[in-house]
């Protein structure tokens, strides 16, 4: 078919300087008076609503109008340079965008460009311009996607601190003129960072996605352009299936609505795609011409998949080694967009030639840094198509082992998936046909060692047998020959000697065997035991000497010999269930694998939900957990954002929610404002229609408002008193206290207590005090002083006092050095532990004697940690996402390793009452369940239920229930989710909304009678 030569619409990518620009122009006036006005303005936008394309194609070329000198666009995402110390990369990234722009002959020098600020920079510029003119009016800083300068090394708050503030003098110039533009859920995110700014960007522009008049401009006008018309009512249809979104009704049901805004980007690649499938002769776009594209998400399918198999037919590079290409490098395993850079042949193992096509292709783009080229997807809109399309792809042209060795690696390379039996054996016969991959190859080599482990366990087993068999017949030859004479009795004695031999030989033999060593156990302790009896019967055999005795004997032998191998029946028995057991779940667990492949997600979270309740361990939670998360079901209750949420403690047996929270007053004075409440929730519980549990959190429970500005707060244990440390500021430095005080309060009635305990002298700093109480009860500690911002303080000294609540005396005080980030009791109350850098201090709460540790937790500084209920295991995080256990007892390293998704700093750590889980929340927001036992994780990705919430808002707190089945959250808001595992079966069942038929249930739990695995639900057929 012919097509026409140039398409009008841009497709999966931003609009660039000197490209029509439709729908956009009230905006474009109206951000341009602004800027021109205020000078510095913040520019903020859902993600896709076009920011980049009205920046570049709409705003720039106006204010170039308008004799403004417009510098390059900024971004300041730039890698800082290797083995290069103390360099800003924020600052380097904006002088290195702005670099570029200048003749190569007259750049500066990286080692020049280090040593200048901001400031002297754009002085130093004005001299190398040509134009006498330069500057005489105005100079236009732009940074594009400022969030970079959050969201890149989030850690790094001294840095972005330094980096604003270089900003912010540079801009003190009137004759410099800035527009920042960024995405607006990272807003907040600023506030710590925008007193040096002149205007603390309180100037601000909203870009809202397309409404629909200005979304059938853009339909319309680049056609018209070309000589093409738009019929109007394809436009308004194909703009109303643009904005048309999912509504809940109020019976739980979702309809399709009129929404009402479109997203560019979307209405780009459908135009884009159906401009391509148009004959050059056509001069109208109908109704009908529409039927050609499908829905949004099949159209940017259809793309990625045209652009992708047509390169692999002009460059020759294989299609499915492009389409792992981006499933692994471009998309991450939580499903964001990645990069990666350019090589001189290959960019990460893809051809570059390839490389220019896709990206020529609109489906990934370049962002050029320091001179060299990343790659990423055009945009975030293009992640659910590529990897719908690549499922399809990969389930139509892989063979059965190529995808179930991909299911291998996305499960984390789990044991339950390797192929045994008949089925290795089709996968060796098929791997003879195609080339593996270095991944598939890894696969088929698991698979062949658990093959090798699985022959040699069958053979040790083997072993065991002829070895307790030898000892029995020995046993016996023995007491035969024993009957006649002292001859015979030494022969017996020989015999015996050597039918223990032979035990012992079965038994080492049985310690050796990995599968089946708790049975061989039992055996060969039976087969002891049978020995031990027969020599007891020899003996009295030999006193009497004659056959009665000697009958005997054997008779007991006999009885020996059943014995033995009765243990033996009973030890294979019970190994034959638990085998029957685990092979059931595994079933279940591929099945459910297999229609999550096909999109059956009903029977997917069926078979999920009848694994987990025939054994529950990491895998069958990981398998139904996903479910219930991609559903949005595993939380119960979220409150409304209220600044920084710290400090969660469940009071009054789990009915009660006790939280710190910080910007919750008008106050002009920022540090008698902060931090200058405890709040106290309700927590009632009860089922909704669905008979899932149903939970609310409401702030009825009032609130405790202590003298002063409130620090840190405690629940005892017992659930019945908050205690709450309290300064009283030094009103000539406010960093400084008069003195703090601790108060306690009835959590019921919230009632202040006449007991009170008073601390020396201390600073005021956010984050800097930290309030416990062990777990008897009998002790409460406090930390405080704990330098930050205020280093040079006088009286700054940081310190950890424990007090004895029976006395109410003070019981140790320890000087913790460079201060803590977090301190916790041991299970048995014996140890107090805190974190200090990167080490580990333990302070025995009997004898007051301290002792460090340097802990090496692959990089950084120590930030969180946690002690299991259960007294055996110590959980610590570091600053660069490493989670490593230790031994609660010795503080020896365990072997168990986590580590979160992005690198992502542990900011805190729990584990559940009953010490099987562990939940850990990060720096951006994300939440992750472990199984405590091996490590592995409980979800197939990271929680993001605080996705929204900015990188100022981490998160602060975890806390479990005391009957386990919530555990809480908190940031800028507190979210409650649901740990009860027969709330995830009711979830599970309303999600698959059956039973099992009768054919599934045999094939997947032949040895069972039926049952229902959902009760709520009628019987399968």
């Amino acid at each position: 078919m012919d097509k026409t030569p140039r398409n009008p619409y841009v497709g999966p990518r931003s609009f660039e300087t000197g490209e029509a620009l439709y729908g956009r122009d009230r905006e474009q006036r109206a951000l341009a008076a602004l800027l021109v006005a205020e000078r510095i303005v913040l520019l903020h936008s859902p993600s896709g609503a076009g920011k980049t394309s009205l920046v570049r194609a709409g705003l720039m070329p106006y204010m170039a109008r308008e004799n403004f000198q417009v510098l390059p666009v900024i971004r300041v995402n730039m890698e800082p340079p290797g083995g290069v110390g103390g360099v800003n990369r924020y600052l380097l990234s904006t002088l290195t965008r702005l670099e570029e722009a200048i003749p190569s002959e007259k750049r500066l020098s990286q080692e020049k460009l280090i040593s200048l600020s901001l400031d002297d920079y754009l002085n130093e510029r004005s001299k190398r311009e040509d134009d006498p003119d330069y500057a005489s009016f105005g100079l236009l800083l732009i940074f594009d996607q400022f969030e970079e300068s959050l969201t890149v090394a989030p850690a790094d708050r001294d840095g972005k601190l330094a980096f604003f503030a270089e900003v912010g003098k540079a801009l003190r110039n009137k004759n410099r003129w800035a527009l920042f533009s960024m995405r607006e859920d990272y807003i907040g995110a600023l506030t710590p960072y925008l007193r040096p700014i002149p205007n603390r960007l309180a100037a601000r522009f909203r870009l809202d996605l397309l409404g629909q008049d200005a979304a059938k401009q853009a339909v319309q006008k680049p056609a018209l352009a070309y000589g093409v018309t738009f019929d109007a009512l394809a436009a308004q249809k194909l703009v109303d299936d643009l904005r048309r979104i999912q509504v809940m009704r109020p019976d739980g049901g979702l309809e399709s609505q009129l929404g009402l805004y479109v997203e560019p980007v979307q209405l780009q690649v459908v135009c884009y795609r159906l401009w391509e499938q148009k004959k050059v002769t056509d001069k109208e776009i109908s109704v009908k011409d529409l039927e050609s594209v499908g829905n949004v998400n099949e159209s940017l399918a259809s793309y990625y998949a045209d652009s992708v198999g047509h390169v692999a037919d002009e460059n020759g590079t294989p299609e499915r080694i492009m389409r792992e290409w981006f499933e692994r490098k471009l998309i991450s395993a939580d499903g964001i967009r990645g990069q990666v850079r350019m090589g001189g042949e290959a960019t990460d193992g893809l051809p570059n030639a390839a490389v220019r096509m896709l990206e020529n292709a609109h489906i990934i783009r370049a962002d050029i840094r320091a001179g060299q080229s990343w790659f990423e997807l055009a945009h975030d809109r293009l992640i659910e198509p590529v990897r719908t399309d690549n499922k399809a792809w990969f389930k139509k042209n892989l063979s059965v082992f190529q995808r179930q060795a991909g299911l291998w690696l996305e499960r984390g390379r789990s044991e339950g998936l390797l192929l045994r039996g008949h089925e290795l054996e089709l996968a060796e016969e098929e791997i003879k046909k195609v080339k593996p991959s270095e991944d598939e190859a890894d696969y088929l080599a698991a698979c062949r060692l658990r093959k090798k482990r699985e022959e040699r366990d069958v053979a040790q087993r083997r072993w065991i047998l002829i070895g307790l068999g030898a000892s029995l017949v020995l046993f016996v030859a023995a007491v035969f020959f024993s009957i006649n004479s002292n001859v015979a009795n030494a022969n017996l004695q020989l015999a015996i000697k050597t039918a223990d031999a032979a035990s012992i030989y079965a038994y080492n033999q049985q310690q050796t065997a990995e599968a089946a060593s708790a049975n061989a156990v039992i055996s060969a302790s039976t087969a002891i035991a049978a020995s031990t009896e027969a020599f007891i019967q020899k003996e009295a055999a030999v006193k009497a000497e004659n056959s009665a005795y000697a009958a005997a004997a054997a008779a007991s032998a006999a009885e020996a010999k059943a014995l033995a191998a009765k243990a033996e029946a009973n030890a294979q028995e019970q190994k034959t269930k638990e085998q029957s057991v685990f092979a059931q779940a595994n079933s279940l667990i591929a099945q459910s694998l297999l229609a999550e492949l096909k999109n059956d997600i009903s029977t997917a979270t069926l078979m999920a939900t009848a694994a987990l309740q025939i054994i529950d361990n990491a895998s069958t939670r990981l398998q139904l957990l996903g479910f219930l998360y991609n559903k949005s079901v595993l939380y119960l209750a979220q409150s409304q954002p209220s600044g920084q949420t710290v400090g969660l403690n469940f009071a009054l047996d789990g009915k009660m929610l006790v939280s710190n929270n910080y910007f919750d007053c008008k106050d002009k004075n920022y540090y008698l404002c902060r931090s200058s409440l405890v709040k106290i929730w309700d927590i009632s519980s009860g089922t909704n229609a669905m008979g899932w549990a149903s939970v609310r959190l409401t702030q009825a429970g009032g609130q405790i408002r202590p003298p002063g500005m409130l620090d840190a707060s405690a629940v005892s244990p017992d659930g019945k008193t908050i205690a709450v440390a309290s300064c009283d500021p030094d009103n000539s430095s406010i960093i400084l206290c008069k003195k703090e005080d601790i108060t306690f309060w009835d959590a019921g009635t919230r009632v202040l207590s006449d007991k009170r305990l008073s601390v020396m002298t201390t600073s005021y700093n956010d984050h800097a005090v930290y309030l416990l109480y062990s777990p008897d009860g009998s002790m409460l500690a406090l930390s405080y002083g704990n330098p930050t911002n205020f280093r040079n303080a006088s009286n700054m000294k940081p310190t950890l006092v424990v007090w004895d609540l029976k006395s109410m005396q003070e019981k140790a005080l320890v000087d913790t050095g460079k201060g803590m980030t977090q301190m916790a009791f041991s299970a048995d109350g014996k140890t107090l532990a805190y974190v200090s850098g990167e080490s580990l201090v333990l302070v025995d709460t009997l004898t007051l004697e301290k002792r460090e540790m340097a802990l090496v937790i692959g990089s950084g500084k120590l930030t969180s940690m946690s002690y299991s209920p259960d007294g055996k295991f110590l959980a610590v995080g570091n600053v660069n996402g490493d989670i490593k256990v230790l031994n609660a007892m010795t503080y020896e390293k365990t072997g168990l390793v986590m580590k979160t998704f992005n690198d992502s700093a542990v900011k805190a750590l729990v584990y559940s009452p009953d010490s099987r889980t562990l939940v850990s929340g990060t720096f951006d927001g994300g939440i992750m369940y472990w199984d405590a036992a091996s490590g592995s994780k409980l979800l197939k990705r990271m929680l993001y239920k605080h996705v929204e919430v900015p990188d100022d808002f981490p998160i602060y707190s975890l806390a479990f229930s005391p009957d386990g089945k919530m555990v809480v959250s908190s940031s800028d808001e507190i979210i409650l989710a649901d740990m009860s595992k027969d709330s995830w079966f009711a979830k599970a069942c309303s999600i698959a909304g059956r039973n099992m038929t009768l054919a599934e249930w045999t094939f997947n739990i032949p040895v069972e009678a039926y049952r229902k695995t959902c009760e709520g639900f009628a019987a399968g057929n």
